[in-house]
Order: structure tokens, then C-alpha cells, then sequence
């Protein structure tokens, strides 16, 4: 006759047990008796979770703490960029501007005589000729100011060192010292820069 394991023989106690088994978690054996771990497996169970958390969190902070160092350096790389582009369109003006100046003043003598010849004409009583010329002049002074031309002609202004130039001193009475009494040759500035300063006589006061 044949022996039947019950639930409450040895070898039916060690089936049952056997059954439940062991689950493990996250590298930890835990016991499982009717489907319950136990109290001291539990604590095992939090531990490793807990430890899980904590390297999750601990990993965010050193992708964030990245993240931040990243975004740093490309906020520098556009400031860095921005000053560059700025730079040489700053660079690319100024060369503009001096290769600009740098024409007109190549234009004045031809001012200067345009001026001399109209002077002449009106003398030599050609008055067509004196009209004809300068109306040329006018034009070419027209043209030339609207790109940042400025005449220079300080005639009864007080003598200013930076921008006239005193070819004589005149002994007079008629007005203060120090005042441009004539202009002898007018000068001139080109988007603020001094080309040529005007060439004047000063008066002084009468000994």
C-alpha cells in the first residue's frame, strides 16, 4: 500500500515550503510563506528600493548639473559670436567710412578751384562763365554733403585749435580776441572726421 504526503507529514511540510519558494529581488532572496514575505525580508525589500530611488535621484542631479554646464557654455559661445559679428561689422564700417573720406579728400583741391575759378570769372567780368561754374560746384557740394560732407567756414566765430588753423593774427578793435576775422581757406569734416582744418586769420587786441 502506498504512503500519501499529507499537509501534515514532514515530507508534505517540506512540499508545501518548497512551493512557496524563494522570490528574488534585486539580488535579495526573500522567503515567501503563504504568499507573505517575511517581516525581516520586508525590511530588505524597502532597503533596495529605497536604494534604488536614491540612485535614480543621484543620477537626474548629475544629468541636470550637465545640462546646466552645456547650456553655460553655448549662452557664451553665442555671446562670444554676437561680439564677433558686431566687431566686424563695426571694422567693415570704419574701413568704408575711411575709404570714403579718403575720396573726398582727394575732391577738395578740385572744390578749391572750382571756387578760384568762379572768384576769377567775376573779376574778369564773365558772369556767365562765373554762373555756368558754379552751378557745378553747387552740385558737387550738394552731392557730397548728403553723404556726410560739412564745409568749415568760421568766418565771425570764436578760434576753435581743433578745427582752424591761424595762418595770421590780425591787430583789431572791431571785435573780441581770439575771432576769425577772415578765411583764407575753408575746411572741412566728412562723417565727423577732420579733413582739412580752415586756414584763418585771428584778431588780436590793438597794442
Amino acid at each position: 500500500m502506498k504512503k500519501v504526503d499529507g499537509p501534515g507529514s514532514k515530507a508534505g511540510d517540506d512540499k508545501v515550503k518548497s512551493e512557496a519558494g524563494r522570490a528574488p529581488a534585486d539580488g535579495v532572496e526573500v522567503e515567501v510563506v503563504d504568499g507573505e514575505a517575511l517581516p525581516e525580508e520586508e525590511e530588505l525589500l524597502e532597503a533596495a528600493g529605497a536604494e534604488e530611488v536614491e540612485t535614480a535621484i543621484a543620477g537626474e542631479g548629475e544629468l541636470a548639473a550637465q545640462n546646466a554646464v552645456l547650456l553655460d557654455s553655448l549662452q557664451r559661445l553665442k555671446a562670444d559670436f554676437d561680439n564677433y559679428r558686431k566687431r566686424m561689422i563695426k571694422e567693415q564700417t570704419r574701413i568704408l567710412e575711411t575709404a570714403e573720406a579718403d575720396l573726398v579728400k582727394k575732391l577738395l583741391p578740385v572744390i578749391d578751384n572750382l571756387e578760384r575759378a568762379i572768384m576769377s570769372a567775376g573779376e574778369s567780368g564773365a558772369a556767365g562763365l562765373a554762373e555756368g561754374v558754379g552751378k557745378v560746384l553747387e552740385l558737387m557740394l550738394d552731392t557730397l554733403q548728403k553723404e556726410g560732407l560739412e564745409v568749415i567756414d568760421p568766418e565771425g566765430e570764436p578760434f576753435d585749435p581743433e578745427h582752424h588753423e591761424a595762418m595770421m593774427v590780425v591787430e583789431t578793435d572791431q571785435c573780441p580776441e581770439d575771432t576769425v576775422v577772415d578765411v583764407i581757406q575753408k575746411g572741412y569734416r566728412f562723417a565727423g572726421v577732420l579733413l582739412r582744418p580752415a586756414m584763418v586769420r585771428v584778431s588780436c587786441p590793438v597794442k
